[in-house]
């Protein structure tokens, strides 16, 4: 009975353990990305990470700040991290505004990357990409369409 008892109570010791890393894993404050678009911006997003001579990306406490421009292209020596996004619209006199969330305004999320050529000596690194569509659903149909 003593024996079971322990092997009971070191059983309940380990879920804990494993439990309280579990928790302790997802309440860590991961890196946010933050998007700061222009105003009422609709287009294509593209990030390419890692490009030697680009600017790195902004740190702002727990957020990676991108600030796209109308071209809606952006070049970064970052490396390209995981965490959640979140998207604003700069106004003219520099306040932010929160994306609206009623509507679906992101479409077409997605990274890319690789490599081609005969051998790992001679491959070609093609550099990491973000893109994704700012726009309604509509808009990101007409974007896709042929």
């Amino acid at each position: 009975m003593k024996r079971t008892l322990g092997i009971l109570a070191a059983t309940i010791a380990v879920c804990l353990v494993i439990g309280a890393g579990i928790i302790s894993f997802y309440i860590t404050d991961k890196q946010t990305h933050k998007f700061i678009l222009p105003k009422n911006y609709t287009g294509l997003i593209e990030v390419i990470y890692e490009q030697p001579n680009s600017p790195a990306l902004k740190q702002d406490g727990n957020y990676i700040v991108y600030e796209v421009y109308s071209t809606g292209k952006i070049k970064t020596s970052s490396k390209n991290v995981t965490g959640p996004m979140v998207f604003y619209y700069s106004e003219t006199n520099g306040q932010l505004t929160k994306m609206p969330s009623n509507v679906p305004m992101i479409h077409g999320l997605g990274t890319s990357s690789g490599s081609f050529g005969e051998s790992s000596e001679t491959a070609v690194k093609i550099p990491e990409r973000l893109t994704f569509f700012v726009g309604t659903k509509e808009q990101w149909e007409k974007h896709i369409a042929p």
